[in-house]
């Protein structure tokens, strides 16, 4: 057996794909640690999987503010520093990272420590991070195959199990009219927020309304169920008929291996680098999913989802064996890792 750190953070869809392998992980290590930014969401999440958490600072690229970037070198270089001193102590044979801000530092420091690094992109385009560490992993894992990167390998993108087990309704709601989730999710949630809640009294005279807000002060009204956060998303994802969606990769993929209608209302271009429209694009050509931006949303809310509602059910397959195939790959490139340190010391 052997040992790996898994490491990503900052928002659920860098943390939920790390936390859905392990279980696959742990028939194939027996030890596994999780590295983050000390008070982080995934902090709570390792916690959460029993999985022992080791903080390492990260320093992360400001798109508005240009010049405070010029400082990220020193920052980072500090970063990998400590990610050196982390990744001596506990000696892992391999390093398994979901990009972004979070992953670098400890991806960085397992290259210039000859620990074979594996970097999984669950976008259609390489984010910065992992447009860094695909130049020296092992593989970078992809959830496209359209996606190119330096040793890319298509496998897809890792969700949890319990998503296709029986669920309960979160709230009680009313067997007369079909129900549409809305989910904002972790970041750009209120432009989303804010077109759903200018069509509130026409949506709540057609629909149950269950609405995922990401905020404290959400409106009442009959047959509106907001709720902050869900931990329990996939309730909500599967009593709903219809949802009106971001499209991180996560989601988007949880939406469509539960066979949902969507509507992807992608944040644009200037709020992001451009991957979750690239990423509806992507379903819509798939004839999987309908698409539409904030504007239509506000102006058309009834009519955008009384379409996704007379859509057919989406023509996509899941992979369950995803987890597996990952976590497959790790100890492979453990146990190469492995064979070649021997090499060397021989």
């Amino acid at each position: 057996m052997a040992t790996i750190v898994i490491t990503g953070g900052g928002t659920g869809g860098h943390i939920m794909p790390n936390i859905a392998l392990i279980p696959a992980l742990r028939k194939r290590f027996d030890k596994i640690y999780y590295v983050g930014i000390k008070g982080g969401r995934e902090e709570k999440a390792a916690k959460s999987a029993r999985i022992p958490f080791l903080d390492v600072p990260a320093v992360k690229l400001d798109r508005q503010k240009i010049f405070a970037n010029l400082l990220i070198p020193a920052r980072l270089s500090s970063c990998v520093g400590k990610a050196k001193e982390l990744l001596r102590g506990i000696e892992p044979d391999v390093v398994f990272c979901k990009g972004g801000f979070v992953s670098l530092p400890c991806a960085l420091a397992a290259h210039k420590l000859g620990i074979p690094v594996i970097t999984h992109e669950s976008d259609m385009s390489p984010g910065v991070a992992n447009k860094i560490i695909s130049r020296f992993a092992y593989a970078t894992v992809t959830s496209y195959p359209q996606t190119k990167a330096k040793n890319a390998v298509y496998i897809g993108n890792p969700i949890r199990r319990e998503i296709f087990s029986p669920h309960k309704p979160p709230v009680k709601l009313s067997a007369s009219r079909p129900t549409v989730l809305i989910v904002g999710g972790s970041t750009g949630a209120l432009a989303l927020n804010k077109a759903v809640w200018e069509n509130l009294d026409k949506l709540c005279t057609r629909y149950n309304v269950l609405h995922i807000t990401g905020c404290d002060d959400n409106p009442k009204h009959a047959n509106y169920y907001p709720v902050k956060y869900a931990d329990n998303i996939f309730d909500y994802y599967d009593c709903a008929d219809a949802v009106v969606s971001r499209c991180g990769a996560n989601a988007a993929c949880e939406l469509l291996a539960m066979r949902k209608k969507v509507v992807f209302v992608p944040l644009n271009n200037r709020a992001s680098r451009g991957d979750q429209v690239e990423n509806a694009r992507h379903y819509v050509n798939m004839e999987c999913a309908a698409m539409c931006d904030e504007k239509q949303l506000a102006c058309d809310a009834v009519r955008i989802i009384d379409r996704a509602l007379s859509m057919h059910v989406p023509r996509y397959t899941y992979d369950i064996n995803t987890d597996e195939k990952i976590a497959a790959l790790c100890l492979k490139a453990a146990e190469e890792g492995k064979r070649a340190k021997n090499t060397r010391r021989r």
